[in-house]
């Protein structure tokens, strides 16, 4: 029911718009005819002659269609195997219109009839002239029917194109996404190691930390955005696996604005720079460390700020240092999801420490 509805339309678009042009051919042709003082050739006669001809062209117009898409000219290179059939082509449309063109005028035409009592005759007196003028017409409904195949395979060139560039941004968020896994695990399953002949208990709570974590990380396997509500859970999955390595030596805090919560950030970003601030301000310490995770809205923003009592950036190369696999990571997939519309940066924080500021596009996720 919806092509039939469709087509229908098309077929209306195309009947009104031969039908415009046909009126505009007229009052061209009665304006000349005025010009000439022809007075037994009226608006009417102008109008019949016009719709004739162009409904006429409105039938033979698909064939035209199917005959260029059958034989498209390509200009790079320039496809002459295409190009010849053209010739004889426009030459055939052009004869066979004008010959069932005056073949109508001549039976609907009773002036016509009186003038040339035999058919021949009107083909002798006007087949050149018009056969001429539908030779050229013939030519502009290719050019038009080029015009539009181009637009097409552009348009659909665009769309490729862009779908590719999804397809190759996702594919590089994933494995973004992907590196990680490795590298906390890595991490993580060496502090179980060093545990399991100390403090077998420890061990084992962080296991069973490790398997909660990886569990909620499947589930979201396959998404690149979360809720500020659902990256703070994981978060707090991780902190526990930290928690019980370091005990009293980390102490947390969250201040999370509740408008903030349903925002919508890349899953797993603040883990690896709260643990980013976990080997550079806690584990090389024996004083209690703390860290601070914050998150506020500014106005269209969402700023996210991990902030620890570390020692901070004292010179250039310390700024170098910090900004290992795991920020480098954060860095490159908030590129990939927000082009240029993001802030990340490194900074020494008022109270001493270093803070690790995020602020992105405040989105929900009935934005997408």
């Amino acid at each position: 029911m919806g092509n039939l509805k469709i087509n229908w339309r098309r077929a209306a678009l195309l009947f009104g718009g031969w039908t415009l042009v046909s009126v505009i051919f007229a009052a061209i042709s009665y304006a000349a005819a005025i010009g000439e003082n022809n007075k037994e050739f009226g608006f009417v006669s102008a109008l019949r002659l016009n719709l004739v001809q162009f409904y006429l062209w409105a039938i033979l117009a698909p064939l035209l269609f199917r005959f260029s898409r059958r034989f498209p000219i390509e200009f790079r290179p320039l496809n002459l195997r295409n190009l010849l059939p053209y010739f004889p082509a426009l030459i055939s449309f052009a004869g066979i219109h004008q010959a069932i063109h005056l073949t109508v005028l001549w039976s609907i035409t009773p002036r016509l009839r009186r003038q040339f009592p035999a058919l021949i005759d009107c083909y002798r007196a006007y087949f050149g002239f018009g056969f001429y003028i539908d030779l050229i017409i013939a030519s502009l409904i290719v050019i038009a029917v080029h015009a539009l195949l181009y637009y097409q395979n552009f348009r659909a060139s665009e769309l490729a194109q862009s779908s590719l560039k999804a397809q190759l941004a996702q594919a590089q968020l994933r494995a973004l996404k992907m590196q990680l896994h490795p590298h906390f695990l890595f991490n993580t399953l060496h502090s179980i190691s060093s545990l399991v002949l100390e403090d077998p208990p420890k061990a084992n709570s962080m296991i069973a930390r490790l398997g909660d974590f990886l569990r909620l990380t499947l589930e979201n396997s396959d998404q690149q955005l979360v809720s500020l509500k659902e990256e703070t859970e994981f978060l707090r999955c991780y902190l526990d696996i930290e928690q019980v390595r370091f005990g009293d030596r980390l102490t947390l805090a969250f201040e999370l604005e509740p408008q903030t919560l349903p925002a919508q950030v890349p899953h797993l970003i603040l883990q690896p720079v709260v643990e980013n601030a976990i080997q550079h301000a806690i584990a090389p310490r024996a004083t209690r460390g703390h860290i601070k995770i914050e998150a506020k809205r500014l106005n269209s923003l969402l700023r996210l700020e991990v902030r620890d009592n570390g020692p901070g950036i004292i010179s250039n190369s310390d700024l170098f240092g910090a900004e290992g696999v795991g920020l480098s990571n954060v860095r490159a997939r908030l590129h990939q999801i927000y082009g240029s519309e993001f802030r990340f940066e490194l900074m020494n924080a008022r109270d001493g420490g270093l803070a690790v500021v995020m602020e992105i596009p405040f989105q929900r996720e009935a934005d997408f």
